[in-house]
């Protein structure tokens, strides 16, 4: 055979569809191989594997169920026993003088009672707590007066809209969460009355908590490469997932869990409900049974690859080889060379790729005209969305100063009776001009000053003598320096509003402008109330990616307000650093570069 024909006979697989050859590839290497290996394994391996998996679960379920009714017939028995306990009965119902009477009456009891001993001989139980509506009871120990505020518990709640006297509930403990690492705050407790002597003189609730994480150790130590939950309502109550026992979080719902092949779901009566036993195992792994029968593996393995390894030879050679070709001119199209494909391209899918290839080449330079024209549009509209952002940071200003000055001038005026408050509405209508009518966003440093005493003055006539202000200027060339126009302002008024305001002592506001190195700094300071650590992440935090979009996730939004400002109008070089300590004050620094900053 010549070596002209050869080829001729190879290259005829150029002319069908690459589904075509996927569709040989895998009836002839996978199905196929796969249905003969399937056909001679799976009837000898399946009835083991199911066997043995059965058996596993059927124990394990065994094991749950035992651990489970054991630890909560424990907690049961402690509780049947509390609840018929006539000295402990006596002694909730009883009335006393004051609290050395009930401390008498109470070691009495302990001494004559066997609570202690019941209450620490079960591992099961955690704790024991007597809520009792008597108000000559104080509260210590396993003893609790029932309040309002344990009327409005969730568990207590739930107990009085249950028909049955004794209920067991899940619940999540948040503030025990909060003060106990180890204990976390999942709570799973036996509730119910303490009506078993009749008609009860005061009201009485018992509740035992079991040992939360006794029992869930039991799920933990359970060997199985599956999930087992045990579910109340759709709470997720015990679990050997790792995931799930996150104990300083509440309960997880069954519903939200990814759940894979279920195995078993088993109901049990607890109390007064009944609980799901939910075994989630993965699928059975046969490979490790195959792979015993080495032999046969090994042949099957053999007669699996002479056919394929032929086929996907010829069918890669018909692929690889046109694809590589358009690989070669891509790589030159990276390189600015748009060169058409000439050679013979085939009627497949690669042939198609191959024909836009080229008729992509043809057009791409007009294409390169299109997209930079889009890119000065998109750049435009990023313009555009700049100047509207500005515009609603600007009209925010307006508002969150004016109604408080003049909310102080109104009740100040109606309490003295006097006209002296023309000065002060003097400087309040120099502010409320230039908050209104902004015209040019950008002034002098002497402008903001101006605005920052009138504004302090205004402040003076509403604190008095608690309040003292100190304007510094280190340099006289600064005041014809460009900012943006109340930025300062909205500092100073921040440092009255929530620092002075909120001390009773005398406070100072102190606002420096002076330059050091190559930058322009600025400082507000107070001594205020300050900020607690939370309040003063939170600001921090958001002054690394500040926008309009979060700034009511604040209370207070001027400061981001000309926080944001500063950087659009500063390419956003300016550094703003925030110091706050409790009862002390806070002291906010602005910094900005001399090159950024024009004169006026």
């Amino acid at each position: 055979m010549s070596r002209k024909l050869w080829r001729k006979r190879i290259h005829f697989l150029d002319d069908w569809s690459l589904r075509s050859k996927l569709y040989i590839l895998f009836i002839f290497c996978v199905l196929i191989p796969v249905l003969a290996t399937n056909v001679v394994f799976y009837q000898s391996i399946k009835g083991h594997m199911e066997e043995k998996e059965r058996s596993r679960i059927s124990e394990m379920q065994q094991r749950i169920r035992f651990n489970l009714r054991n630890s909560l017939d424990n907690s049961l028995y402690v509780s049947n026993f509390l609840y018929t306990d006539v000295t402990l009965n006596r002694f909730m119902e009883s009335r006393y003088r004051n609290p050395e009477d009930y401390y008498f009456a109470y070691y009495d009891m302990l001494s004559n009672n066997n609570l202690v001993r019941y209450y620490y001989s079960y591992q099961q139980v955690n704790k024991v707590t007597f809520y009792v509506g008597n108000e000559t009871f104080v509260n210590g120990g396993n003893f609790i007066k029932l309040d309002d505020e344990v009327r409005k518990s969730e568990w207590y709640q739930a107990l009085m809209n249950s028909s049955d006297n004794i209920m067991i509930y899940s619940y999540f403990d948040k503030q025990q969460a909060e003060m106990s690492q180890s204990q976390g705050g999942r709570k799973v407790s036996i509730i119910r009355k303490l009506d078993y002597f009749g008609e009860q003189r005061v009201e009485k609730v018992l509740k035992v908590d079991l040992d939360y994480g006794f029992i869930n150790k039991s799920f933990k130590n359970e060997g199985t490469n599956g999930k087992i939950y045990v579910v109340s309502d759709d709470r997720v109550i015990f679990s050997n997932d790792t995931q799930m026992n996150q104990t300083r979080q509440p309960f997880n719902l069954i519903s939200n869990i990814p759940m894979g092949t279920v195995q078993s779901r088993e109901s049990i009566p607890v109390v007064s409900e009944k609980w799901q036993i939910i075994v989630s195992a993965e699928k059975l792994d046969f490979l490790s049974e195959v792979m015993d029968s080495r032999r046969i593996v090994t042949l099957l393995i053999i007669l699996n690859l002479l056919v394929p390894t032929l086929l996907i030879w010829l069918i890669s050679r018909s692929l690889v080889h046109r694809i590589s070709r358009i690989a070669k001119h891509l790589d030159q199209v990276k390189q600015e060379k748009f060169e058409v494909i000439s050679e013979p391209a085939g009627k497949d899918e690669i042939g198609s790729l191959t024909h836009s290839y080229n008729m992509m080449v043809i057009k791409i330079k007009n294409l390169i005209e299109i997209v930079f024209k889009g890119q000065v549009e998109r750049q435009t509209l990023e313009l555009s969305k700049k100047q509207a952002e500005l515009k609603a940071l600007q009209s925010q200003v307006n508002p969150h100063f004016m109604f408080n000055t003049l909310e102080t001038i109104r009740m100040r005026s109606l309490i003295k009776n006097e006209l002296e408050t023309s000065d002060i509405i003097q400087k309040l209508a120099l502010l409320l001009r230039q908050t209104i009518n902004w015209g040019n966003d950008l002034i002098t440093i002497q402008e903001e000053i101006r605005f920052v005493e009138s504004y302090l003055n205004i402040q003076q006539y509403r604190f008095g003598d608690k309040l003292k202000f100190i304007i510094q200027v280190a340099d006289s060339s600064m005041l014809a320096m460009m900012i943006p126009k109340l930025t300062i302002l909205t500092f100073v008024e921040n440092a009255c509003i929530h620092g002075i305001e909120g001390t009773s002592n005398d406070g100072v506001v102190e606002v420096l402008f002076e330059i050091q190195g190559d930058f322009l700094h600025m400082t507000i300071r107070d001594t205020g109330v300050g900020m607690d650590e939370d309040k003063l992440f939170l600001l921090r935090n958001m002054m690394l990616d500040p926008s309009m979009d979060r700034m009511n996730e604040l209370s207070s939004i001027g400061i981001m307000n000309a926080y944001i400002r500063l950087r659009m109008y500063f390419n956003d070089c300016v550094q703003v650093n925030i110091w706050s300590e409790k009862k002390k004050g806070t002291t906010i620094t602005i910094q900005i570069p001399l090159s950024q900053v024009s004169q006026g």
